[in-house]
């Protein structure tokens, strides 16, 4: 009996040691993790959290937009079409819906003014404790979409009573609540910050024929412009690798009610984490993880379409893990990766929304300086109101523009790299979507 003993002893010892070591051993010179820290980036949460810099509440951009989506009050019947997936409104709006939207405008008032209160403000921090890796508590970014939606209602109310200036103001507000988000390093803050910047293409895309002044067109094109000329993506992968590497950190028992918490019982969750990273799975498992991250971050700071190219392979790497997912091969892989594989696709859909409305602004200053015409071709908006014609973030070549009378589209081929004539169209029964990324203006 006490041979037997002693032989259980020796087995568990050795075990302890094996997991020792691989928790030791195993990560501390990934690649990507070695690249982090050389270049004095986060590579654990509690680094993130303070790399996330603090700011003075009077500098605080973040804690001004928390005010105005604490403050706003929608009406339950009304319909804001900037929160609809139907068409936007025809102009002139009919003047009942018109009065409706001013009456709703007005009974918020502390909204723009708590927005107002931001726009000097060069910081931007979230109350948020990332030191929770993956648990991290992100409650702001729900109600960020909604204020957003009332702003870009707000600009189309003023162009539509005559108040072209407040217009403008309400649209660099909209892309002021975007702004906030740059520096927060995770990329579910980084998609809805660009879903707030395609509410404010859409805006701007309603205003030609109300009134802006040339000034005005210049300023919401130099908004756009610095919209993306930033590193918000970038931080945001930053952020997805730091959580990461904080799970391969977490010890046996803890990784395993990460990986496996739908076990039936706190014993299975022990041993199964206890089996995974005895065994090497794990590490074979955070190291493919780890890799296929720092691959993202390094594609997403190339110049489009090179990113999408990356992208492209990246993706291939994980589908043809992805058979060995189900037998338990990769299973943090598969936790964290699939959702991340088209992130890079929608940085291009951002660039696309950013690039198509900043040309937009450039055809409208044209069109103010030259009687009313339209360019015939973006050529004509080089160098006097464009230093360049952007490109196509798809394909790279430069973005599509059709006309036809006083009416045009600004396009990107979107997704699908098809182009398909600047339309949109989600899918359907037997109806393929059309997805290319326009800048329509209807007047």
């Amino acid at each position: 009996m006490r041979s037997r003993r002693l032989w259980i002893t020796v087995i568990a010892s050795a075990g302890v040691v094996v997991i020792a070591f691989r928790l030791l051993t195993g990560h501390s010179a990934n690649p990507t993790v070695v690249r982090l820290r050389a270049q004095g980036l986060p590579t654990h949460p509690s680094e993130l959290d303070r790399w996330y810099v603090a700011v003075p509440p009077s500098n605080n951009l973040a804690l001004a937009v928390l005010q105005a989506t604490a403050a706003y009050q929608p009406a339950r019947s009304l319909t804001n079409p900037f929160a609809s997936s139907e068409a936007l409104p025809v102009q002139p709006v009919d003047p009942q819906v018109l009065s409706r939207w001013q009456v709703e405008i007005t009974q918020n008032k502390a909204v723009l003014e708590a927005i107002a209160a931001g726009r000097g403000r060069t910081g931007s921090r979230y109350p948020i404790n990332l030191r929770m890796g993956f648990n991290s508590m992100l409650p702001h970014l729900g109600s960020l979409k909604k204020v957003a939606q009332f702003l870009a209602l707000a600009a189309l109310v003023d162009a539509e009573s005559g108040h072209p200036a407040g217009a403008v103001r309400q649209i660099q507000d909209t892309l002021l609540v975007a702004r906030s988000l740059e520096p927060e390093p995770t990329i579910i803050s980084q998609l809805v910050r660009i879903v707030v910047i395609q509410i404010a293409a859409k805006a701007t895309a309603l205003l030609p024929g109300t009134g802006v002044d040339e000034a005005g067109w210049k300023t919401l094109q130099e908004g756009f412009a610095a919209a993306e000329a930033t590193n918000a993506f970038r931080n945001g992968l930053i952020g997805e690798v730091a959580m990461t590497f904080g799970v391969t950190e977490l010890p046996p028992a803890e990784s395993g009610a990460f990986v496996f918490g739908n076990a039936s019982t706190n014993m299975e969750v022990r041993l199964s984490g206890l089996l995974y990273t005895a065994s090497g799975v794990r590490a074979a498992d955070e190291g493919f993880c780890l890799d296929r991250l720092g691959e993202m971050l390094e594609a997403s700071a190339q110049p489009f379409p090179e990113v999408l190219r990356r992208s492209d392979e990246i993706n291939k790497r994980i589908e043809t893990e992805a058979s060995r997912f189900a037998r338990g091969f990769k299973i943090l892989s598969h936790m964290i990766l699939p959702g991340l594989g088209n992130c890079l696709e929608k940085q291009a859909i951002g660039a696309a929304t950013v690039r198509t409305a900043m040309v937009g602004c450039a055809i409208e200053r044209h069109r103010l300086v030259n009687a009313g015409h339209l360019p015939e071709t973006l050529a004509d908006l080089v160098p006097a109101f464009l230093p360049a014609i952007p490109t196509d973030p798809f394909d790279g070549q430069p973005l599509r523009f059709r006309r036809t009378n006083d009416t045009y589209v600004l396009y990107s081929v979107g997704p699908d790299r098809l182009d398909q004539g600047g339309e949109t169209r989600p899918s359907a029964v037997g109806v393929p979507a059309l997805d290319d990324i326009g800048f329509h203006v209807a007047r």
